[in-house]
């Protein structure tokens, strides 16, 4: 079985979610909420392609698959000997601007919401 390995950037964006649901909801709903990740993403070793891939949803040539859990978006790859998560990302996100470059949203709503 493939080991999860996790990278820089993901551990960093949950280090900033614990601290972010401690301090607006408390531990109890941090507990639950990363319960649920981790959950989804143990399911991951038991069917690797359990994710979208990114390739055939946004026609991104990439390797990158993806799961939805707790209102967010876990990119991961699989290689050889791991199952490598890359990222995660807020349902409020742009993910697709973040991880490849492409814009998902108009410059008349940047313009409107003054982002």
């Amino acid at each position: 079985m493939k080991r999860i390995r996790y990278s820089q950037d993901y551990k960093e964006k949950i280090s900033r979610m614990r601290r972010y649901l401690d301090a607006y909801f408390g531990n109890e709903k941090r507990i639950k909420i990363f319960k649920q990740i981790n959950t989804r993403i143990q399911s991951i070793k038991e069917n690797e392609n359990i994710g979208i891939s990114v390739r055939e949803m946004f026609c991104v040539d990439t390797e990158y698959r993806y799961i939805y859990e707790a209102k967010n978006y876990i990119f991961y790859r699989i290689d050889e000997n791991d199952i490598y998560i890359v990222n995660i990302y807020d349902e409020r996100e742009d993910f697709m601007w973040k991880l490849f470059g492409i814009r998902t949203i108009s410059q008349e709503t940047e313009d409107y919401w003054k982002e």
